[in-house]
C-alpha cells in the first residue's frame, strides 16, 4: 500500500495538505479546506482508509486534524471520514483522533465538539498558539 501526500494549495479555492502514511498509520489533514468539488477531493482519502483497514494492522490508525478553516461541504466530507473511522473502531481497529485548534478559535472547537457528537467517536482536543 502506498503513502498519499497531497500538497495544500491556495488560490480561488483552498485545499488542505493531506499526509497518509501506510507504514505508521499516522494521517494528517492540515490547513484550509474551501473546495469547489469536495467529494472528488476527499474520495481518495476515504478509499485509502478503506484499503488500509483491510490489511493486517499492528498499530493504531491516528488522524491529526489541524484545520484552520473549512466550508460546509468540507465539513460533510470530514464527518464522512469520522464516521468511517468510527465504523473501523467498531470492528476492533484502534483509532486515535487529534483535533488541533487555535486556542483563540472557539468556532473550530465547537465544530470539533459537534463532530464528536455526530460521529460518536472520541477526540483529543488540543489547543495551540497560532503564529500570525
Amino acid at each position: 500500500m502506498k503513502n498519499v501526500h497531497i500538497k495544500g494549495e491556495t488560490g480561488i479555492y483552498l485545499t488542505p495538505e493531506i499526509k497518509l502514511n501506510a507504514k505508521t498509520g499516522i494521517c494528517e489533514i492540515i490547513g484550509e479546506s474551501y473546495l469547489e468539488n469536495t467529494v472528488a477531493f476527499y474520495a481518495p482519502i476515504i478509499r485509502w482508509i478503506t484499503e488500509y483497514s483491510q490489511q493486517e494492522i499492528s498499530h493504531p490508525l491516528i488522524f491529526n486534524f489541524r484545520l484552520t478553516y473549512f466550508n460546509t461541504s468540507s465539513s460533510k466530507a470530514i464527518l464522512e471520514i469520522l464516521l468511517l473511522l468510527k465504523s473501523l473502531e467498531n470492528q476492533g481497529i484502534s483509532i486515535g483522533i487529534n483535533w488541533y485548534y487555535p486556542d483563540d478559535d472557539f468556532d473550530l472547537l465547537a465544530e470539533a465538539e459537534d463532530f464528536i457528537d455526530d460521529s460518536e467517536i472520541e477526540f483529543n482536543l488540543i489547543p495551540y498558539k497560532l503564529d500570525y
